[in-house]
């Protein structure tokens, strides 16, 4: 088939023109255009309207009062518009800051996770109450004890909560002054090492601050034996 009766014709000359026929395709159109005098004519045809016979007129200048008519007619004062001002600038910002705000947090709770030591549980306390308990954790590295009522215990505002260690020889240490029974605290450097099966946790009411003399002088409220 001859290329000058191809529907493709006026297609393969724009693109020979602009040089994206390459290879194999641009040879066989070179070898057309020497052999069939029609794909010459065509050829010859779109090389008037190639950037080199208008480069002067593409050069040429419009008026002013062209381009403030574009302006005005396309809205393009709109564009021109601050950037603080732009809904596109504060919509890529927003996005911007939540991502950070995401791995900031993201990251703060990993390392929280990371920072806060492994407990098991040492000992269930009961109360006066059959449903009233508190469960107490100790770390693996036996410096953090946690504890954790089964509902709120607060101390009122002139008392305190004192948490007791009861050893086998039934003397009791104090261990920690607390106002609320959901705590975390770390366990006093004397006390290292004797939270272990045998001794007692106890909790007592006592005056704000603690006990005045170092052994429990109100009521026990909660007690239990500690089992690891």
């Amino acid at each position: 088939m001859k290329l000058a009766h191809s529907t493709h014709l006026d297609a393969l000359c724009g693109e020979y023109l602009v040089g994206t026929l390459r290879g194999a395709a641009r040879r066989r159109f070179e070898r057309a255009v020497r052999e069939e005098p029609g794909v010459a004519r065509q050829l010859q045809y779109w090389q008037r309207f190639t950037p080199g016979r208008y480069t002067k007129m593409v050069e040429a200048q419009p008026p002013a009062k062209g381009w403030q008519r574009l302006e005005r007619e396309l809205d393009l004062a709109r564009y021109r518009m601050p950037w603080h001002r732009r809904t596109g600038f504060w919509r890529g910002w927003a996005v911007a800051a939540t991502s950070a705000l995401v791995i900031l947090v993201g990251a703060d709770l990993l390392n929280q996770e990371a920072a806060a030591p492994q407990v098991v549980q040492i000992a269930q306390l009961q109360g006066k109450v059959a449903a009233a308990s508190v469960t107490a954790h100790l770390s693996k590295d036996g410096r953090t004890v946690v504890l954790h009522p089964d509902r709120p215990v607060i101390a009122g505002p002139a008392q305190s909560f004192e948490l007791w260690l009861i050893p086998a020889d039934g003397k009791p240490l104090s261990v920690a002054v607390l106002g609320n029974l959901d705590a975390r605290f770390e366990l006093p450097p004397a006390h290292r090492g004797r939270l272990r099966p045998g001794a007692q946790l106890a909790v007592s009411t006592e005056p704000a601050g603690g006990s005045p003399t170092g052994q429990p002088t109100g009521p026990v409220i909660f007690a239990g034996p500690i089992r690891i």
